[in-house]
């Protein structure tokens, strides 16, 4: 069983417990292995499976063994990589909002007025009592 286990180029998502088996890591390197070191007790062999880390998720399994038990960690590692997604440094200088066009006087009163008799007409179509003959 792992005593202790660190991780160089990458961080645990919780910290290090000997008895918990599953791991999530984020690296945000671009590292192509991850990069671990770690306390055993004396008679314990160590075998790393599948570190070799691509872009996006990957699982890496740490197995410790000896005469009598083995036990296996599993790390779900994450590779984050990022990347430059508008290289303009300016950005908001080039966004001018030209105002070149005032609106006349007269524009907001038929405004309200034309949302006026739209309300009044459909109020009054709504609401219309019938008649009885």
């Amino acid at each position: 069983m792992l005593k202790k286990l660190t991780l160089l180029n990458g961080e645990l998502s919780v910290k290090f417990d000997p008895l918990n088996t599953r791991y999530t890591v984020n690296m945000k390197t671009s590292d192509e292995s991850l990069e671990l070191a770690y306390e055993t007790e004396d008679t314990d062999q160590v075998s790393v499976f599948n570190n070799h880390i691509k872009e996006g998720k990957n699982e890496i399994v740490i197995t410790v063994y000896n005469d009598e038990e083995m036990m296996s960690y599993y790390l779900e590692v994450y590779q984050n990589t990022s990347s430059t997604v508008l290289n303009s440094e300016d950005y908001f200088a080039s966004l001018e909002v030209k105002s070149n066009q005032d609106l006349p006087e007269y524009v907001a009163p038929m405004i309200a007025s034309i949302c006026f008799l739209i309300i009044l007409l459909s109020f009054t179509f709504l609401f219309k009592k019938k008649k009885k003959c």
